[in-house]
C-alpha cells in the first residue's frame, strides 16, 4: 500500500470514528422534508450532471416529446415534462441500488437490464418502467400542488434557490466540455430529444421552488410546551440520553491468497468459527466484568478493552475516553440500528449492567452507565476537519510536528478564503463539503445540530460552549489525539444556541408527521390523470448499457448516475 493509500485509509478510519462519537444530527432531520424526498431537486440534478454520458438509449420521447402525457388540475404536461420526473424516479432507484450494492446486497431493480422488460410486480404485470411512470406523475402532481400553494402565498424562489439551478447548469456545462457536447445534445441524450434546455430548466425551477416552499411550511409548524411534554411521555426511550461504554470483539474471518495471488474469501464454516470464537472471548470479558463490583466495573472495562479488541484498535482503546459513549440520544441509538439499542433502552437496566451482543462482524461488550433526560441547551455549528498525516512507517501513529503545522496552515488558509468571500454560513458549508476530512458532516455543509456539552472532543467542546460565543463566530482549534484517536485542526463556524436535544427531536418528529399529512391532503386535492402520451414516457429499448461502462467512473463514487 502506498503512502497515499495509507493516508486515505487512515483518514477514512478516523472519520468513521469521529462520526460514531460526534454525529449529533437528529434522526428525524434525515427523514423526508417532503413525501417525495428521494427525488429532491439537488440530488437528482447533481446526479444528472455528474454522470457525464451514461446514456440510456431508446427514450421514447425522441419522437413524441410534444405529445400531452398528463393533465394535472386542468394543466396539460407533455411527454418531455414527464421525462424529467421519470428520470428522477429512475435515478432514485439507481441510487438505492448503489447503496445496497456497496454492501454486496442485491435488490429488485437491476440497472443493467431495461426497466421496460424487468418486473416490478410480476403478478400485476407491472414493469419498472410502469412504476417509474407512476412515480413521475405522483412527483409532478405534488410539485404542481406545492408551486400553486407557493404562488397563492406570494412565496418566490430565493437567491439560494436560483444559485442551485445555476450550479446544476454549470455542472452540465462541465460534463459537456469533458465529452464534446452541447447542452442540447446532453439533454437529448440523457432525457430524450423532446427534453430541451427550456423544458429542463422550467421543471427544475418548479422542483426547487416546491422544495423551498415545503421546507418553509415545515419550519413554520410550531408546538407549545404541553405538546412536547406529551410527546416525551409517549416516547421516553428515544428522547432520553444514555451513557455507556462499548468495544467490539472482532469476529471476521480473514481471507487468504491462492497460488496465483488471488484473494480467496473465507468459507461459511470459517466465518461461523470466527464468530463463535468472538462470542467465547466476549463472554469471557463479560464474566470478568461481572466478577468486579458494580462500583469498579467501569474501571475494569477500561482496563480490559485493549485486551479484547483487534490489534488495529488496541492503541485507541488504551485512551480512557475512547470506549465511552456519553449523552447519546435514544433516537440516534434506534435509528442507527445499534445492536445494543434495545438492551440499553430496557427500563429495567441498572448502572453496572453488562452484556455481550452479536453484531455484524463480531460481538459487542456493553456496559450500561446511566439514563436521563438532558435539559441543557444545545448548539448548532459547522466545521471543517483537517487531519494531520501520520508517519509513512506508522499509519496509526501520531503525526510529526511538521505534519501538524501543515494541517494548521491548510486550516488557516481555508478560514481566510472564507473571510475573503461571502463569509456566510452557506459559503462555509461549501468549503466544508469540499475540504473536510470528517465523513460525518462532509456533504452536509459541515453541520452538526443539537450538540450537547460533552458530545465533542474537549477542545471542540470548550470552544463552542464558551459563554461569550455569538452566532457567526469562527475559530481554529487543535486536536492532539486526546479524547479520540485522530490529530488535526478544526475550523469552526458557530451558528446558534438551540433547544435541548430531546425537544429538537420531538419537534422534528412531529413536524415530519404533520408535514407528511399536509402534503398528502394538498396533493390529494389535485386532479391528476395520465393521457395517451404517457405511453411514450420512459424507455422502449430492451437492453441498456450497464452503469459501470460509463465515462462517469472518474467522478465521486458515492454520487448516483442519472440518465
Amino acid at each position: 500500500m502506498s503512502a497515499s493509500d495509507k493516508k486515505q485509509q487512515r483518514k477514512a478510519e478516523m472519520a468513521e470514528g469521529l462520526t460514531q462519537r460526534q454525529q449529533k444530527e437528529l434522526a428525524e432531520a434525515q427523514a423526508a422534508k417532503r413525501k417525495k424526498s428521494i427525488y429532491t431537486a439537488v440530488g437528482v440534478v447533481c446526479a444528472a450532471a455528474t454522470v457525464a454520458l451514461l446514456v440510456w438509449n431508446g427514450l421514447s420521447s425522441t419522437d413524441h416529446g410534444g405529445d400531452v402525457a398528463a393533465n394535472v388540475n386542468g394543466v396539460d404536461y407533455t411527454v418531455a415534462d414527464l421525462q424529467y420526473y421519470y428520470v428522477s424516479a429512475r435515478n432514485a432507484a439507481y441510487s438505492q441500488y448503489q447503496q445496497f450494492a456497496a454492501y454486496g446486497i442485491s435488490m429488485g431493480y437491476d440497472p443493467s437490464v431495461s426497466e421496460g422488460v424487468q418486473w416490478y410486480n410480476e403478478e400485476e404485470g407491472k414493469t419498472y418502467a410502469d412504476a417509474f411512470r407512476e412515480s413521475a406523475l405522483e412527483y409532478l402532481t405534488q410539485t404542481a400542488a406545492l408551486c400553486a400553494q407557493a404562488k397563492a402565498e406570494n412565496f418566490t424562489l430565493s437567491a439560494e434557490g436560483q444559485k442551485t439551478i445555476d450550479d446544476q447548469l454549470a455542472q452540465v456545462d462541465l460534463v459537456c466540455a469533458q465529452n464534446g457536447l452541447t447542452r442540447s445534445s446532453y439533454f437529448a441524450q440523457s432525457y430524450g430529444k423532446g427534453v430541451t434546455e427550456k423544458v429542463f430548466v422550467r421543471n427544475l425551477t418548479n422542483d426547487v421552488l416546491a422544495s423551498e416552499y415545503a421546507d418553509h411550511h415545515e419550519e413554520g409548524i410550531t408546538y407549545d410546551e404541553a405538546a412536547l411534554k406529551a410527546y416525551y411521555d409517549e416516547h421516553p426511550d428515544t428522547l432520553d440520553s444514555y451513557d455507556y461504554r462499548i468495544f467490539t470483539v472482532d469476529g471476521s474471518a480473514p481471507s487468504s491468497t491462492d497460488a496465483e495471488g488471488k484473494t480467496v474469501e473465507a468459507t461459511d464454516e470459517e466465518k461461523a468459527a470466527a464468530m463463535a470464537k468472538a462470542k467465547e472471548r466476549a463472554d469471557e470479558a463479560v464474566d470478568k466484568l461481572e466478577a468486579a463490583s458494580r462500583a469498579d466495573r467501569e474501571k475494569t472495562f477500561i482496563e480490559l478493552a485493549p485486551e479484547y479488541v483487534s490489534e488495529a484498535y488496541k492503541e485507541a482503546y488504551a485512551v480512557e475516553g475512547y470506549s465511552l459513549q456519553k449523552q447519546v440520544l435514544g433516537s440516534r441509538l434506534s435509528s442507527g440500528g445499534a445492536a445494543s439499542a434495545s438492551w440499553l433502552m430496557d427500563s429495567a437496566r441498572k448502572a453496572g449492567d453488562v452484556t455481550a451482543i452479536e453484531a455484524t462482524n463480531g460481538y459487542q461488550v456493553v456496559l450500561f452507565l446511566d439514563r436521563y433526560l438532558v435539559t441543557d441547551p444545545t448548539v448548532n455549528v459547522r466545521h471543517i476537519l483537517i487531519m494531520a498525516d501520520a508517519p509513512e512507517n506508522d499509519p496509526q501513529g501520531a503525526p510529526t510536528q511538521e505534519a501538524m503545522d501543515a494541517a494548521k496552515a491548510e486550516a488557516e488558509a481555508l478560514l481566510e478564503e472564507w473571510k475573503a468571500g461571502d463569509a456566510t454560513a452557506e459559503s462555509f458549508g461549501a468549503l466544508a463539503d469540499e475540504h473536510s476530512d470528517d465523513g460525518g458532516s462532509r456533504g452536509k455543509g459541515g453541520r452538526y445540530s443539537y450538540i450537547s456539552k460533552g458530545d465533542m472532543v474537549s477542545v471542540f467542546n470548550d470552544w463552542i460552549f464558551d459563554p461569550a460565543r455569538q452566532p457567526g463566530d469562527t475559530g481554529l482549534v487543535c486536536h492532539n489525539g486526546e479524547d479520540a484517536a485522530y490529530y488535526g485542526w478544526h475550523v469552526i463556524y458557530f451558528e446558534k444556541a438551540e433547544e435541548p436535544a430531546w425537544k429538537g427531536t420531538a419537534i422534528q418528529a412531529k413536524q415530519s408527521t404533520d408535514q407528511s399529512e399536509w402534503l398528502t391532503e394538498l396533493t390529494d386535492a389535485m386532479e391528476a390523470a395520465p393521457l395517451d402520451g404517457m405511453q411514450y414516457v420512459g424507455v422502449v429499448s430492451n437492453a441498456l448499457p450497464t452503469p459501470s461502462a460509463s465515462p462517469a467512473e472518474s467522478q465521486e463514487p458515492e454520487e448516483s448516475p442519472a440518465a
